[in-house]
């Protein structure tokens, strides 16, 4: 047991790492902490969509692009309505 002259305190913590003395006894490390890492329920929530690549000329790119503004909704949602009314 380490007597009050000797103990690291808030108030000495600094002046005694600086000395270059033990501050060990400040500090806890029976549970380090730990930051970072996976969480559950983290991240981007799964649209349910899948990506894939469609080469279309430019001129039906432009008309779906258009279609896409004119009803404020993107080019993807645009393509998809348009190949779910294909049904």
């Amino acid at each position: 047991m380490k007597s009050n002259s000797t103990k690291t305190t808030a108030a000495n913590l600094e002046a005694r790492f600086d000395a270059g003395k033990d501050v060990s006894d400040y500090f806890d490390f029976s549970r380090p902490v730990v930051w970072g890492g996976a969480r559950r329920g983290a991240g981007r929530k799964k649209l349910g969509k899948v990506r894939k690549q469609v080469m279309l000329t430019e001129t039906v790119a432009e008309k779906i692009a258009r279609v896409a503004a004119r009803k404020k909704q993107s080019f993807s949602a645009t393509v998809e309505a348009a190949c779910a009314a294909l049904r």
